[in-house]
Parts: C-alpha cells; structure tokens; sequence
C-alpha cells in the first residue's frame, strides 16, 4: 500500500499487474521479509544489483542476510512503522508484518504497552521492573492530563492508567457500567495488569478521600480492594513452568461507583480452582504459595498459632517438588499476606483457622497406610497415630472419627437398609486422604472469596450504582501433559474470544446494517463450531464427559471410545496420533492441544464421601464447620443459603444461587456444568457492559527481560484476532453517539440551530450541525476522509479523527465564548470603576482641603510648643550648672573627709597588726622552746633506750647462775664457803630464784623499751601537729597582711 492518499485510488490499479507492484516496490526501495527464520517478518531493501529479471527480488535484512521475495507478494515498507507508533490505528502500512516489527520497536525502546484506539490495549510483558512505568506520580500524572482533556489521557503515551481511566470517565459520562477483560496466554502478565489497574482506581479516589473519610478509624474499601490481591494470590496462584506467579483460578472483580463517581465496594467471583495441583505438581512447579509461605514462616520462627508441627517444605509430600522462586521471599509476602487480612477485617480466630486448615492439609499428605486384616477382610490402618491426633486437633475432629473414615467407608445396604462398613484398600484409602485435602482447601478458598467480598462489599442501598468488571482469568495453556483442568481453562478462553469477536466484529456489522450505515462487510476467524464441538447438546465433548460420570461403570477407557466414536468426522476434535490410545487433541482458536483422559472422569466427578463430609460438619472450628454445612461452600447441603445484608450483594445473584443449590440437591452437578454454567453467566454479565480488552502479549517462554521471540509473539497476535480488529476499528466509525446527545453535545459549533417543539427532529438538525462543520474544517484547510461520518436511524456515526476535530472546534469556540464573556465583564467593571473614581475623586479633593487646613493648624501648634519647650530647656541649663558646681564642691569635702577616716582606720589597723605579729613571735618562740625540749628529751629517752638495749645484751650472755656471778664479783672466799656450806637442795633452789629474778629484770626491761620507742612516737606526733599549726598561723599572717595592704 502507498501510505499517501492522493495516490490511494492509483494503489488499487497498481496491484493488478505485476509490473505495477514491481514499480510499487522499486519506489519504495524497502519491502517486507515473509517467513524470517527468526523475525517473522522484518523489513529489508531491495537489491538492485541482483535482480535478474526473473518474478523473485533479492532483499537484503540489517544484518546483509539475502532472501528471495515473489514481486507480487512484496509489500512496502511505510516509513512510520520502523519508528513505532503509539495507536496502530495511525499505522499507514497497515498489514501484519508492520504490526509485529511496530511492537518489536516499541519493545525494544521499554516501551510495553500499544493502543488500538480506545478499547484495545497490546501489553507485552517486560519480565522486569522499567524505572518510571508505574508508581503514585505516574498515576497522578494520568489522572492529571485525563481530567483536564476531552478525550482523556492529553499527550500522555497509552497505558494501562489510560485504559482504567478511559473506562471510568466511560461510567461517568455515559451512565453505564464498563468492564475490562484482561486476556493473554499463562506468563503475559494478566493478574499484573489487574492490580495496576485497580491501584489506578484507587488512586482516583484521593482527591474526595479526605472529605469523605470516617476519621481514619478504618481503612477505606479502595485500599481494602488492593489488600484483598495479596490474600487471593497466596491461596490461589502458583509456580508453572512458564509463569512463577500463574493465576490458577479464575476472577472477575467488579468494582461498585455512586453517581458522583465514588468508589463503594467491590465484589469478587471466583472461577475453577485448579484442586489436582494441592496434591501433585509437573517438575518444577510448586503448589500453591501459602504452603510454602507458611512453612517458611514456621521455620524462621514467627508468632503462629500452636501445634501446626511445621517444618521445611522439602518434608511435606504435597509440596517437595520444588520449593523455591529466584528473588522471592516467602517470610515477606507471608507478613504481607497476615496484614492484608487483618485490613479486610479478619478476626483472630478466623486467621489461626485459616493457618491450621492450610497446615492440616500439608499433613494429610503425610499420612500413610499399611494393610492389615479386618473381618476376615483385607483392610489398612493409619500407621502413625500422632498424625492422625495432630489432623484431628487442626480440624477441631475426633481422632477416631478420622481414622474410621480413613480405614472404613460407610455403605447403604438397598434392600436392608444396613449400615455396612467395608474397609479400605491402600488405594481408596490414599483416594479418600487426597480427596479429603483438594475439597477442604478448596472451600477454604471460596470462603475466603466470600469473605472478603463481605469485608469489602456494599450493605447500604444505593439508587445509581454503576460498575467497572476487571475480568483476570486464565490464560491458554498448553503443557507437555494437558489434562482435564487444561480442558475447561481453554474452553473458558474459548468463549472469551467469541465475546471478543461478537463484540468487535459481528455486533459492528449488524449495528452498521440496521442503522443503514454503508459498510463493507468483511469475513473473520469464527470460533463458534469450536465451542459448539464442546459444549453443544447432546454430542458436545463435556456432555460425553458428564453422561459417562453417571455411568457406574466407566473409566477413562470407555470415555475415550466414546470420543473417538462421537467425533470421527470432527475437523475439531480428532486422535491425537494413529497409535493413541488415551490422547485426543482439539483444534482451538489459539492452535492444537493434545490431551490426555487419565483422571478426565475422576476431576469431572470431585465427590467426596458422605462420611468425610459428616465427620468434618461436626467440626468444633467454626469456619471448617460452615465449609460443609453452608450451601454457598457446601453442594451437597439441603439448607437454603441464609438471607440478610451480608449473604449476597443482589438479588439476581441471591437467585441464582438458589437455583444452583436446588440443581445441586436434584441431580448430581458435574465441576464441567457448574464451569460452564459460570461461564455462561459471565459472558451474560460481560455482554451487559462496555467492554474494553488487554491483550497480553508472553515476548518468550524463558521469562528473560529484553527479549523478543517474534514467531511466539505473531502467533499469539494471530489468536488474539488483533489485525482483525485493528482493521475493523480504522476502517469502521469508532465513535457512535445518539441524536439527543450528539446534538447537545456539539450544538455549541452552531448556535442559530436549536431544538423547538414537542418532538424535535434531531435527526435533521445533527444533519445541519455535520455539514456546518464539514465545510468549516474544509475552510481552515483541514484533510477528511471520504465518508468521515454517516447519519444512521439512530445516531451519528463518526471516524475518530472527525471526532477530534469537533472536539477541538468545541475547546476554540468555548474559548471565543469565554473571551466574548470576559470582554463584556471586564468593560462592565472598568465602568463601574470609573464612576466610583470619579465620585471618590470629589471626596478626596474635601478630605485634602480639611486635610491641608488640619496641617497648618499643627504646625502652628508644633511651633508655639516647640518655644515653650525652648524656654523650658533654657532655665533647665542655668540651673543645672548652678547644681553643677554645688554637687562638685560636696564631692570634694566628701573625699577629703572619707579619706580622712581611712588612713585613721588604717593607723589602727596597723598597730593592731603588729601587736598580734609580736604575740605570734613570742608564742612561736615558746613553742620553739617546747619543741627543742620534747627533741631533748627524745634523745634523753633514746639513750636510756640504747642503755637498756646493751644491758639486756649483756645479761643474756651471762652462762652461768646470776646469784655465783654476784657473789664471786663482791667476795670470792664467802661464795666458796657458802657452796661449801650449803647443800646440794639450797644450792639449786637459789640458782632458780636467781633465774627468776633475771628473768623478770629482762622483761622489765623490755617494757621501758618499748614505753620509750613509743613517748618517742609520741613526740614525733607532736611536733608534726606543732608544725601544722605554724603553717597554719604563719598562712594566717600573710592574709592579714595582704588584708592591711
């Protein structure tokens, strides 16, 4: 195509002839590249020097690889699309190779999200977080531009803010409820996309957030709404092999407005809860997030309720296969998970049996059974009693209750109406256990649905309430073993496309016949007969999958005979191989899977035993209890789903609800009808609102950011029907609008037309009000299409850019109003300012002439007080001279006078000071005296003390008896006599008394010793305390002293 209208209409001649197209692409010198091994499509220039006049062109890519392209196949290359475009409805080149390289650019520039007008955003997933894309001060900024432009968004590039924005000013304006289906494969970024979307929604709440709030008492239900994501995403997203964060339910959250815009409250559908994988999971992938998070938790040691007996995830069976993601903290999103729930109003006793019911069904996956006889029967029993008591006590059970259903299944003899109690093989009695855990978290998990929708739902009744659907629900998947789960989610994607092609195709044309509209009908990829091949009575492939349910002897064998035999002509539905013998595959909309029947009748069926559902009705924790005795978790309870404000949010639902509760009870409901059944009522709900769709685009299966897989990424734009729908769109009115409203919109560009009478004909006048403006824009020189709008039966009919254009004549004819509007209020008050001048002007000229005579009185006034006040000073001088030289002569007698007195005191002070000297002198002269005498007497003492010393000495040297010494000393010839006299007996006796006497001469003289080494301490006392006391009156003397000087 040459991208130039005024070569539109030779374009089509051109393309007859092979000559023509030949010339066509010499001119553009640049073509597209079909069928590159690695681009898909990729734009390459044309090598002259090559060609050798033969029906092929040599095109040379970016790298200088060579390839052959037929000339009549060549497409030019339009210049814009190797820039990248912001909307791919101002694609010029419009076809699918400037599609696919536009999103390549852009993707490589980080930038993720492209627009198809208004309703259709492409988002390609980034696999990384690009700086500036999303945070508060990018919202503002949308929220800021939207408000201040018609259109919404002003020069900002698309995003998903402008997609929410665009639906929430949609409600505002129009007065209907919007919805925003967000679709793509498994790993494109949908459940992303959901919370950024319902962040932005939140965040246009501020601005009336503070008028409105309750006084901070309670957390508002737009970050009620936003806490409610983390909780969900713990219990029911998982790791797969193509997405760490997959979304393995579906959800569709409808956010409630008031007339004013408001946000009141929100309500959360939950769709097909993907139970085989609590159980066992495909290498690696992981279980659902709680059970690691909570394991992690209980191994870090956080504030858990008691007993949950937890350990590393690797322990438990039901999540050994793998137990970690790169850069996810399972302790972190655990704390985040406990303070989102404790912001949706959960109780304490609510979250500890949350926790217990998720431990208790960890442990369930560790119970194991050994065989045993029982009755003359073969039988098994629990082989660990501890685990059996720890289940029961996390479920508020009796152990042997549990263990009887586990090793017996209770059975109703027809005839007799016996109980019976058959024992257990290993097989049944591991069924029983697995079973026991799919349905007790799964109920778990649509409680928890439920209860947050009471946390964060509406109970007060408002008159206009309007409705933004977030529609987040399973991407296409197809996994090396696609089973039952795979089945519905595809069916599911399915009937999403159909709603999407109805939308954007079937329901533009028939609109464009029945209003008359000239339209050029084009032909589009119908997934009607793949639905019909599946859901379709009586043959479709779930009705053969829910008939064979009720056979009692059917296995996957027999359903695959059955499929076999039913579609053997089916161009749909087909063997997957000529050796298969459980595989069949389906040819889907998004291409072939090939599934597997193993389990097919077991997942479609889901019962669980009536004993199991007996034992855990007698549950002492109330919410186990309420999983299987309400009717709104519970199918197979006879009660009624109890009234009031907080059962359900309207009465349609209260109603269907109660139909399904009635199904249920009437016959035996299959998970494929209850599937179907909600599908069929969200497609019904969908169709009730304006849609607009996210398409998520997966860039590569390794989830490595920066990398584009172009073949990957052109088949799922091929699924997505995006090049239909860029077509439809361009060529199509994207914008309708009713006669009333166009004409009260627009009016304002013809103000001589008005409506008059009864009944007016708007029809006629919006006729007028188009060709009035058509022939002003092709005045100011402005390019239309042909056909830029259509008057239908009903409404004006009008491309987008026509659509621009008037709203940019509204903003300049608003502005030439304004101004008109302004001049004659500003002529009006410059008037009024005049005349009010003007009679100010004449007050102020008597207020100067007062003012002027009020002056010269004060300044005569000011000169009489100011001679009065010069006398004053006058006679203050000559006075205060006189005082002067009197205060001058006083001051001299004073100091004569005073120093008089002070050299009489200080004559006295003086004598006084040399009396109390020569006292001092004389007293320390005696004390001199009295210490040289204590010295003298020391000496004295030590000498005596010396004395005693040598005495003692001398006496102690002394061998024999003192008394012999004493008298051969005085006379020699007496003591001979004596010893010669006296007897032996005497004599010893006076040598003891001799001994004595020394003896006690020798302590008394150790005695003096030692009272004279202490009257000399003594003295040595004193005279130190004499000295001291010199210092002391000497220190004294000085001050006294320094006090005379």
């Amino acid at each position: 195509h040459l991208h130039p209208t005024d070569y539109a209409s030779c374009c089509f001649a051109f393309r007859l002839t092979s000559g023509a197209m030949e010339l066509i692409v010499k001119e553009a010198r640049r073509v597209w590249i079909p069928n590159h091994p690695t681009h898909g499509y990729r734009p390459g220039r044309v090598d002259d020097n090559a060609d050798d006049g033969s029906d092929l062109l040599w095109v040379v890519d970016d790298e200088g690889g060579k390839f052959q392209v037929p000339k009549a196949e060549a497409l030019a290359v339009d210049p814009a699309c190797l820039t990248g475009v912001d909307d791919l409805l101002t694609l010029g080149d419009f076809n699918e190779p400037a599609l696919l390289h536009n999103i390549r650019v852009r993707y490589s520039e980080d930038k993720i999200y492209t627009g198809i007008g208004n309703p259709i955003l492409i988002s390609v997933n980034p696999y990384q977080n690009i700086p500036g894309l999303y945070g508060q001060e990018r919202m503002r900024e949308y929220k800021r531009y939207a408000s201040k432009t018609p259109q919404g968004g002003g020069g900002l590039s698309v995003h998903l803010y402008s997609v929410a924005d665009a639906a929430y000013r949609a409600m505002l304006q129009e007065q209907a409820s919007q919805s925003i289906i967000i679709s793509g494969e498994s790993g494109a970024g949908k459940t992303e996309a959901t919370k950024r979307i319902l962040a932005y929604l939140a965040e246009l709440q501020t601005a009336s957030k503070g008028a409105d709030s309750a006084g901070g008492k309670q957390r508002s239900v737009e970050s009620q709404v936003l806490d409610a994501n983390p909780v969900l995403e713990a219990f029911g997203n998982a790791k797969t092999v193509r997405n760490d964060n997959s979304s393995r339910f579906g959800k569709f959250v409808e956010v409630e407005f008031d007339a004013s815009g408001k946000l009141l409250s929100a309500q959360i559908s939950n769709y097909l809860l993907e139970k085989c994988r609590i159980i066992t999971q495909q290498p690696e992938e992981r279980n659902y997030h709680i059970f690691y998070q909570l394991c992690a938790a209980a191994v870090r040691g956080l504030d858990l309720p008691k007993d949950l007996q937890l350990r590393p995830a690797l322990d438990f069976e039901y999540i050994q296969v793998c137990d970690e993601i790169p850069g996810v903290d399972d302790t972190a999103d655990f704390k985040e998970v406990l303070e989102c729930m404790v912001s949706l109003g959960f109780s304490p006793e609510e979250r500890d049996t949350v926790l217990k019911v998720v431990a208790a069904v960890l442990h369930l996956g560790q119970l194991s059974f050994s065989g045993c006889a029982r009755n003359g029967q073969d039988g098994v029993s629990v082989d660990d009693d501890g685990k059996v008591a720890l289940i029961c006590e996390l479920l508020g059970v009796e152990p042997e209750q549990l263990r009887g259903v586990l090793e017996h299944k209770t059975l109703e003899d027809p005839l007799t109406k016996k109980t019976i109690h058959m024992p257990h093989d290993a097989s049944s009695a591991s069924f029983t256990r697995h079973s026991m855990a799919k349905v007790v978290y799964a109920r778990l998990f649509d409680w928890l649905v439920w209860r947050i929708n009471e946390s964060i739902s509406n109970r007060g009744h408002q008159k206009e309430v309007r409705k933004i659907g977030l529609l987040d629900i399973y991407g296409f998947e197809v996994f090396e073993w696609n089973s039952f789960e795979q089945l519905c989610i595809n069916f599911a994607n399915e009937k999403l496309q159909q709603h999407f092609n109805t939308h954007m195709f079937t329901l533009e044309q028939r609109l464009y016949s029945s209003e008359g509209i000239t339209w050029n009908h084009i032909t589009w990829q119908d997934n009607t007969h793949i639905i019909d091949s599946l859901d379709k009575k009586p043959l479709g492939l779930f009705c053969l999958v829910d008939s064979e349910c009720l056979m009692p002897s059917a296995t996957d064998t027999t359903l695959f005979s059955k499929i076999q035999n039913a579609f053997k002509n089916s161009k749909v539905i087909t063997k997957a191989s000529r050796f298969a013998t459980t595989d069949f595959a389906v040819a889907h909309y998004a291409g072939e899977v090939v599934y597997s029947v193993d389990t097919f009748l077991e997942k479609n069926t889901d019962k669980l035993h009536a004993d199991v559902v007996n034992l855990l009705k007698e549950s002492k924790l109330e919410v186990v209890k309420k999983l299987f005795t309400d009717p709104r978790f519970s199918p197979e309870s006879a009660q009624k789903a109890p009234g009031g404000a907080g059962a359900d949010r309207s009465l349609q639902r209260r109603k269907t609800r109660a139909l399904d509760d009635q199904r249920r009870e009437r016959q035996n409901v299959t998970v494929s009808m209850m599937f179907r059944e909600q599908l069929d009522r969200l497609v019904e709900d969908l169709n009730k609102t304006n849609p607009r769709y996210v398409r998520c685009i997966k860039p590569n299966a390794h989830k490595r950011p920066g990398e584009l897989d172009s073949l990957d990424v052109l088949r799922q734009l091929r699924c997505a029907g995006m090049l239909e729908s860029i077509r439809i769109r361009r060529a199509g009115y994207a914008v309708r609008r009713p006669f009333k409203e166009f004409f009260a919109r627009f009016r304002i560009l013809a103000p001589q037309l008005a409506a008059s009478g009864p009944d007016p004909d708007y029809r006629g006048l919006c006729q007028r009000l188009v060709n009035e403006v058509e022939e002003r824009l092709r005045r100011e020189g402005a390019t239309l299409e042909e056909k830029s709008f259509q008057m239908g039966q009903s409404r004006v009919f009008m491309k987008e850019e026509f659509e621009r254009h008037m709203e940019r004549l509204i903003v300049e004819s608003a502005k030439r109003q304004v101004q008109m509007i302004q001049r004659c209020w500003r002529g009006f008050v410059q008037r009024r300012r005049f005349m009010a001048i003007r009679r100010a002007a004449q007050e102020v000229q008597a207020a100067l002439r007062t003012s002027r005579a009020v002056a010269e009185f004060r300044e005569l006034k000011r000169r009489h007080e100011a001679a009065l006040q010069l006398q004053a000073n006058l006679r203050a001088v000559a006075a205060r001279e006189i005082f002067t030289r009197q205060r001058r002569a006083a001051v001299v007698v004073q100091r004569f006078a005073r120093g008089w007195r002070c050299r009489s005191r200080l004559g006295k002070l003086k004598s006084k000071a040399a009396a109390e000297k020569i006292r001092r002198m004389r007293e320390e002269e005696e004390r001199q005296a009295e210490l040289e005498k204590a010295r003298e007497e020391a000496r004295r003492k030590e000498a005596e003390l010396e004395a005693m010393r040598n005495q003692l000495e001398m006496s102690q040297r002394v061998v024999q008896p003192q008394a012999s010494v004493v008298v051969s000393s005085n006379d020699p010839s007496a003591v001979d006599r004596s010893a010669a006299e006296a007897p032996p007996e005497v004599a010893a006796k006076q040598e003891d008394e001799s001994a004595l006497q020394l003896q006690e001469e020798n302590n008394r003289l150790l005695e003096q010793l030692e009272m004279a080494q202490q009257a000399v301490e003594a003295k040595g006392e004193a005279e130190a305390a004499m000295r001291e006391q010199l210092n002391l009156l000497r220190a004294r003397e000085q001050d006294m002293e320094q006090t005379i000087r």
